[in-house]
């Protein structure tokens, strides 16, 4: 017989290659597959925080899929680098380091930034309910659950981190006060200072980009106005320091009685009109 040449066995995809897989499997005795919509939201946040590890490693790497089937629902990714085209196994054991160290101990692993950590905890806790995830490597046939010890390890190592000091943040909102002083009229920086009625000693500075504002500008100068925009505030402090003007409006200004609204407002004596009373009151004096 003629000898029949064999192709040679091509080594499973993964194998030989530090690499990390995501696995969900359904508890729902009532249902055979996974959901598609739990699948994706969880891989989403896996590879999030694979991302952000990465990242904070200093390793430049795209997340290239090496496997991915049906049975239960597996997907299984390698870094490569972007530059060379290469594998970056390092980064994958550093990964499968830490994560271990954490999951032992509830401790941070320096490999792991508040960050990076804060990703993988969002992660743990986005596994859809009556589903089981696990993760894996190319390497290895042993999988590591996601059980609650590991949410609770993930949790732990978390808080182990000092509280970030608070920055100053922005909020989109509305403010009123008296339009005191203007800064600028340069088209690349237009700005004024607004004073605010209950701290008038810290006024905010005020930049906007739009100059139709201007007319409104020079109609409320001194006057009261409302800006809409995005303010912006320090740490501990009620009052914004800045804000991002969109929008002002002027605001009225004390109404000016007459004499003849004033004199509407009082109630004459029977059989004298509004002239003879006010005489009278004159005559008095």
């Amino acid at each position: 017989m003629p000898r029949r040449n064999h192709e040679p066995k091509q080594p499973k995809i993964g194998q030989g290659q530090l690499s990390l897989s995501l696995k969900l499997e359904t508890t729902d005795r009532n249902r055979r597959n996974v959901d598609a919509d739990d699948f994706f939201f969880a891989a989403e946040k896996w590879l999030r925080a694979l991302k952000i590890f990465a990242k904070e490693q200093g390793e430049h790497v795209k997340w290239e899929i090496v496997d991915l089937r049906k049975s239960s629902a597996l997907v299984e990714v390698q870094p490569v680098k972007v530059k060379s085209g290469k594998p970056a196994p390092q980064l994958v054991r550093k990964w499968e380091q830490g994560l271990k160290k954490i999951e032992d101990t509830g401790k941070p692993d320096p490999k792991f930034t508040p960050e990076s950590l804060s990703a993988l905890h969002d992660f743990v806790f986005s596994i859809p309910t009556n589903t089981v995830a696990s993760f894996g490597n190319g390497a290895a046939s042993e999988r590591h659950k996601v059980t609650p010890m590991t949410q609770r390890r993930i949790e732990q190592a978390l808080a182990a981190f000092p509280p970030e000091p608070r920055k100053e943040y922005v909020a989109q909102g509305s403010l009123r006060g008296l339009l005191a002083v203007l800064d600028s009229w340069n088209p690349d920086e237009r700005s004024f200072r607004l004073k605010l009625p209950m701290a008038p000693a810290k006024p905010v500075k005020c930049t906007y980009r739009d100059a139709s504002l201007t007319a409104d500008l020079g109609e409320s100068f001194e006057g009261m106005v409302e800006i809409t925009g995005q303010l912006r505030y320090r740490p501990e402090q009620p009052w914004p320091f800045a804000a991002d003007v969109e929008r002002i409006t002027t605001l009225p200004r004390k109404p000016k009685v007459s004499l003849k609204d004033l004199v509407g407002l009082v109630r004459l004596p029977e059989g004298q009109d509004s002239v003879s009373y006010v005489r009278s009151l004159r005559d008095a004096e």
